[in-house]
């Protein structure tokens, strides 16, 4: 893990602040615009991950055509103008909308071009295993720092801090990647008719479809969780930075110790990811019945079974196919059809809370969720991985 790596870590880590500032935010909006519904913000953050979505598809392809650093600086220099236009403007839901959407599809150009220049930059199959663990883990302290940070602005300033700060970091952060790039060639090594095919194998497609079901999870609660306690707890905007804002921000912090948790592990990766899912799953049907501090606990405990999983997904897992040159379009394949998972929660959220009774049905749906996702990777590891020793999938 030398400079480069850590160098994409750091990066990827800030890139948060362009996506998961939406669920601060959403919160404040809900507050001060008393006229607004779940709906309405369903609609943003469904909009925003429809994009994403659409996005990891099409930027996962693309690419593998070009230097992976510079794509990841572009597309961090354009969700930074976008959030600084929803400063503006995010008042406007119209505006906010179109605004998010441009933002989710921007945001999608950064992480299947940081796996896969993670992957080039590792020497050995060890190296990539060892290192795509720790990479997973950026996102998990990236969402945690952008909720402290983007709670403490939007508490002093208002909802537009949200974004404002989002937009300062991101092209900063944009450009400063595009200064320290590495002085290397990146080569597309496959023609895209064979890119192509090669994705499109069952293995790709099962583990996507196990990450469109963890992903409605994962999504639930980082886009809903804070909502959830705004609403039960009846604070304002400007107590946002409290212990309610704590226990969101924690969630990631209690992900990055089950993620090391799991990487000790010794046993395969697959299947240790089938037992986290299956007791993310078993913590989610006790949710419901607890309440104060239990409660707080019980969520740190699924989030540190929720990340593992996660990581082994959308990272460990595509860069089993370096043999095969399609890491980046792999990565934006499996990703992709997470974010799937995550346009529709955005809308089954508030449909399960306003009309079938509230949160309670909610968390037993993510219970449900989890075991599907459970089911679905251990299929792909009995139908393809345990015979086959990881080298090209043809």
């Amino acid at each position: 893990m030398n400079k480069q790596f850590w160098n994409l870590w750091s990066t990827y880590a800030l890139t948060y602040f362009g996506k998961v500032n939406l669920s601060i935010v959403m919160a404040a909006l809900l507050i001060v615009y008393t006229d607004w519904s779940m709906y309405y913000v369903g609609f943003v953050a469904s909009g925003f991950f429809a994009a994403y979505a659409i996005g990891q598809f099409l930027h996962g392809q693309i690419s593998e055509r070009f230097n992976p650093f510079i794509y990841i600086a572009v597309g961090l220099t354009l969700s930074g103008i976008a959030n600084m236009l929803m400063g503006f403007l995010g008042g406007f839901l119209v505006a906010l909308i179109v605004l998010e959407t441009f933002d989710g599809f921007f945001q999608a150009m950064g992480w299947s071009s940081v796996v896969r220049a993670n992957a080039e930059i590792q020497k050995t199959d060890k190296d990539r295993d060892r290192s795509s663990t720790i990479l997973g883990c950026s996102y998990q302290f990236g969402t945690s720092v952008t909720f402290i940070v983007s709670a403490l602005a939007v508490a002093t300033w208002g909802w537009q801090a949200g974004f404002f700060v989002a937009s300062i970091v991101l092209i900063f952060r944009g450009v400063t990647l595009y200064l320290t790039k590495p002085k290397r060639e990146f080569k597309p090594k496959q023609k895209i008719k064979k890119q192509i095919q090669l994705t499109l194998t069952l293995p790709i497609m099962m583990s996507g479809v196990s990450l469109l079901f963890l992903n409605m999870v994962r999504y639930g609660v980082l886009t809903w969780f804070f909502v959830y306690l705004v609403q039960q707890s009846g604070i304002s905007v400007h107590e946002f930075f409290g212990f309610d804002a704590l226990k969101v921000a924690l969630i990631p912090i209690a992900g990055i110790t089950g993620t090391l948790v799991y990487n000790k592990l010794p046993w395969k990766k697959d299947l240790t990811s089938v037992m986290f899912l299956t007791a993310m799953g078993i913590t989610w049907l006790i949710f419901p019945f607890v309440s104060g501090l239990t409660a707080v606990v019980l969520l740190l405990v699924s989030s540190a079974f929720l990340y593992g999983p996660h990581v082994f997904l959308v990272c460990t897992l595509p860069t089993r196919f370096k043999k095969d040159s399609v890491v980046a379009s792999s990565t934006g394949f499996i990703d992709g059809m997470g974010y799937v998972g995550t346009f529709m929660i955005g809308l089954i959220v508030p449909f399960l809370v306003l009309e079938t009774g509230g949160w309670n049905n909610v968390f037993l749906f993510w219970a449900v969720l989890s075991f599907i996702a459970a089911i679905f990777v251990a299929a792909t590891y009995f139908g393809h991985f345990k015979n086959n020793d990881y080298c090209s999938v043809e």
